[in-house]
């Protein structure tokens, strides 16, 4: 059987997880809302996108080109057009 001293040391042992599960947690928050504002920019983008089509301007992918290269994704001079 366990003396109380034992399940201290236990509970402590358990407790000090805590900080780094909280550094953690807080990571992943933060990974969380830049996904949520990209995906929020690229729908915006592709909308814009569309209307922009529907519209005739003459280069309507623009805005899907501008926000993808703006997170990463494109690179400079990836589009031939420009």
């Amino acid at each position: 059987m366990e003396t109380i001293e034992d399940l201290w040391v236990r509970l402590h042992d358990a407790l000090s997880d805590t900080p780094v599960l909280l550094t953690e947690i807080n990571r992943l928050h933060v990974e969380l809302i830049r996904a949520r504002f990209d995906l929020a920019n690229l729908v915006a983008a592709g909308r814009a996108t569309l209307k922009a089509h529907r519209d005739g301007e003459p280069d309507a992918l623009f805005y899907l080109r501008d926000e993808l290269r703006a997170q990463g994704h494109l690179p400079p001079g990836w589009w031939e057009g420009e």
